[in-house]
């Protein structure tokens, strides 16, 4: 009886072990597939992640960042050194910061590069007109998107004016008079309007609209003119 005892113990503890272990490894498993892991090469040096500042300590090194399934925005800078062949001497060369945006689906592994820089005149090129490479581990081009980071800040500065003016008031009364957050928000929204530089917001949404906006727009110009 003790034997049979013993026996039903040690498959019983085997069995929790192999549930146990399956389990994990299940975890593991899922847990690789929604996350990807982002390899940035040596001439970019990464500032943001998805509005999260990247630290770059002075003997960090780490290029290899694990994301998430979904949209991601990156703010990097090119920074390389060359030789300057006229002058004799090791020169810098790095651009402003711009933004990467692409979006993560089933990939496992991706590797964002620039284009093959390999003199002084192609990196001052490149400074100039940014261009990257998103491959994954089957080497497929990944979609991405560039701008620079002014438009990007811009977009946000409008995109925040705009939330916050088309925001519902609540207008909360009693015996027929407004309460003091209500008029905290007016004043608010006032504020905003009086800080607010419209030539950049002109701007942006003249870049945003449709030719037949646009158009519209013009036609109301002129209205506007000729009634002067």
């Amino acid at each position: 009886m003790s034997i049979m005892t013993t026996q039903s113990t040690f498959f019983n503890n085997s069995l929790v072990k192999y549930i146990g272990a399956s389990i994990f490894l299940c975890s593991f498993v899922t847990f690789n597939a929604s996350a990807a892991q982002l390899t940035i090469t040596d001439n970019l040096v990464i500032r943001d992640i998805d509005e999260k500042s990247v630290e770059q300590g002075f003997l960090s090194k780490s290029q290899v960042f694990q994301l998430s399934q979904g949209r991601h925005v990156l703010v990097l800078k090119y920074k390389d050194v060359f030789e300057d062949v006229e002058f004799g001497e090791e020169r810098l060369v790095k651009s402003d910061y711009f933004v990467v945006k692409f979006s993560i689906e089933n990939q496992q592994k991706l590797l964002l590069s620039t284009s093959h820089i390999n003199d002084l005149a192609a990196a001052e090129r490149f400074i100039k007109s940014p261009e990257l490479n998103l491959s994954d581990e089957g080497k497929q081009e990944v979609v991405l998107n560039l701008e620079t980071l002014s438009d990007y800040e811009l977009a946000k500065q409008v995109t925040k004016v705009v939330t916050t003016l088309s925001a519902p008031a609540v207008i909360s009364q009693s015996n027929d008079k407004i309460t003091n957050e209500t008029k905290k928000d007016q004043a608010f929204s006032a504020q905003v309007i009086n800080n607010v530089d419209t030539v950049p917001m002109l701007k942006y949404w003249w870049q945003k609209a449709s030719e037949n906006e646009k158009e519209s727009f013009l036609n109301f110009i002129n209205k506007k003119k000729e009634q002067k």
